[in-house]
């Protein structure tokens, strides 16, 4: 009998030990994901900058703040504009305090009888450039530069209905799935998600979860379940409804500068986190490029190529999750735009 209450009174220092043995290594890793997480966040960091809400079309745009940006809208003034119109990557939220964002570095490089406007806008595509256009006040001289990106060619269901409405003035390829759009079908309701899609959407407000997925996504092996690797496929499945409306909608955004007398100029913003012309993603934009050409007679501008002679590392990045243009990137875009689109131009 001793030696049982012996062995068992071991066993409990053992249970003991390996409980604590636990609990420090627990409160270790917590500890040291705190301070990661802290890290990660202030790494993240940038200075806000105010916005100014413009509607168009019914729907409240949240521009930078720009002078007199509304009246761009409203009525023509009598200088020489440039309209930078794109997503995020145009926005430059990032870089928009200091004036280091695309659209600002681009507006130093020409002359102060120049006014380049800031047009972009996080989240949008084609579906709103086209509504930017048509209510842009737009004259002669002036010039309309579009800069594509990646997920540009993503519809979702309030895109539908912009893009229906749009092409009841325009001619407009209306994807199948939109025309047959109604309240419950096809696009994912976020009140109707399963758990496991819940519980994505909390751990992305984590800045660790956002770094291991960049991380997991740079896998060849695992980008196939990523679903920005499914629609950026889009760009070269030619046959795709999403290709065929992105088509176009660059020729009536063409049409629509033409007949305001202005200049349209295209371009596409690249991926700065891995600069590299083996990167495949840059082989489905020039693919989409030649498409482009060879459909519309129309010249998209390839930056890549000067952005990677130019690049002072292989990732140009504003921190380790968030993976839109460094400034320095920025700066590159803007070079480039100057050289392409400027050179031999009375607005140098």
């Amino acid at each position: 009998m001793k030696s049982l209450k012996i062995t068992m009174k071991n066993d409990m220092n053992l249970i003991k030990q390996l409980i604590i043995q636990l609990s420090i290594i627990s409160i270790s890793i917590f500890f040291g994901l705190t301070l990661f997480e802290g890290f990660l966040i202030y790494d993240n960091k940038w200075e806000l900058v105010e916005r100014e809400i413009v509607n168009i079309e019914g729907r409240d745009y949240p521009f930078i703040k720009q002078p007199n940006i509304k009246e761009y809208f409203l009525e023509k003034n009598e200088k020489i504009d440039v309209f930078v119109i794109g997503d995020s990557f145009v926005e430059g939220i990032h870089c928009a305090a200091e004036k280091e964002n695309f659209p600002d570095n681009l507006a130093k490089k020409l002359s102060p009888s120049t006014t380049v406007v800031n047009l972009g806008v996080g989240g949008k595509n084609p579906v709103d450039y086209i509504d930017f256009i048509k209510n842009l006040k737009l004259d002669s001289g002036d010039k309309v530069i579009v800069a594509l990106y990646d997920n540009d060619i993503f519809v979702n269901s309030e895109n539908c209905k912009q893009i229906n409405n749009q092409s009841q003035i325009f001619d407009l390829h209306v994807p199948l799935f939109c025309e047959t759009l109604t309240e419950n079908s096809l696009f994912i309701k976020k009140d109707n998600i399963s758990i496991a899609q819940k519980l994505n959407g909390y751990l992305k407000a984590f800045k660790t979860v956002e770094l291991l997925k960049e991380s997991i996504v740079n896998i060849p092996a695992a980008r196939q379940f990523f679903f920005r690797t499914e629609y950026r496929s889009f760009w070269t499945n030619f046959e795709s409804e999403e290709n065929k409306w992105i088509l176009s909608s660059i020729k009536v955004i063409n049409d629509l500068v033409i007949a305001k007398g202005a200049t349209l100029n295209l371009t596409y913003y690249p991926n700065t986190n891995r600069i590299d012309i083996n990167d495949p993603r840059y082989s489905q934009w020039l693919d989409f490029i030649e498409y482009v050409d060879d459909k519309l007679g129309l010249r998209i501008d390839d930056p890549y190529p000067y952005i990677i002679n130019n690049a002072s590392s292989s990732s140009m990045v504003w921190s380790l999750t968030d993976k839109h243009p460094s400034c320095e990137a920025h700066e590159l875009m803007a070079n480039h735009i100057k050289d392409v689109f400027f050179n031999n131009s009375k607005n140098e």
